[in-house]
């Protein structure tokens, strides 16, 4: 079923960001840093292009469905795992919003024509 796999690729694309500023935390570098958000957006800029790439979308409907799914997918595990520690703020970064609109677009630059 694609829309699991669609899924499971968005939990991933958020693993990725969530380790990433997990070891920062964990190093005590403030995730406040701009390097910090520039090296996570970074990198799940070539998390999402891999995945998008190995999915071999083939229409504008797949990305939709694809990217769609990748953001909610990352909205759903960011309340359950993000909140609770950073509180709702974490919903007026920049850095999240724009991590969220790359898992929605780059979907649609994948589609093979």
């Amino acid at each position: 079923m694609k829309l699991l796999k669609y899924i499971g690729f968005g939990a991933i694309i958020w693993a990725v960001a969530f380790v990433l500023v997990c070891i920062f935390i964990g190093f005590k570098v403030s995730t406040d840093a701009i390097y910090v958000k520039i090296i996570t957006t970074a990198a799940v800029i070539i998390t999402a292009v891999l995945l998008a790439r190995s999915l071999k979308l083939s229409s504008i409907k797949q990305a939709f469905i694809c990217g769609l799914s990748w953001v909610l997918t990352g909205i759903v595990l960011d309340i359950l795992a993000t909140v609770p520690f950073t509180g709702w703020q974490i919903f007026s970064q920049w850095n999240v919003i724009v991590g969220y609109a790359i898992g929605f677009v780059i979907p649609f630059l994948a589609v093979k024509k």
